[in-house]
């Protein structure tokens, strides 16, 4: 397999979560980073995003499960480019 930029891998997972890994030639996974993805922007503006501790705060929940996903997301793409550029 030819070796892939992890630079260029991690700046597309920025953009969204996975999308590294649809660079990698990982579609499967990509796909699911990207369900979970729209799942939970889709929650998160549903919910809205109150702050005040007295309303119920779904939407914000929303949003920390996106940023967690997008974060594992990155580690994702980061360990799959270098296994790629190793040959594993």
């Amino acid at each position: 397999m030819a070796k892939k930029n992890t630079y260029l891998a991690m700046i597309l997972s920025l953009i969204f979560p996975g999308l590294g890994l649809a660079y990698d030639g990982e579609i499967k996974r990509f796909i699911c980073y990207l369900v979970l993805g729209l799942v939970f922007c889709g929650l998160w503006a549903y919910f809205g995003m109150p702050l005040d501790a007295e309303v119920n705060n779904t939407g914000f929940c929303c949003y920390l499960a996106y940023i967690i996903t997008w974060i594992f997301g990155l580690y994702d793409t980061l360990r799959t480019t270098i296994d790629i550029n190793r040959g594993n």
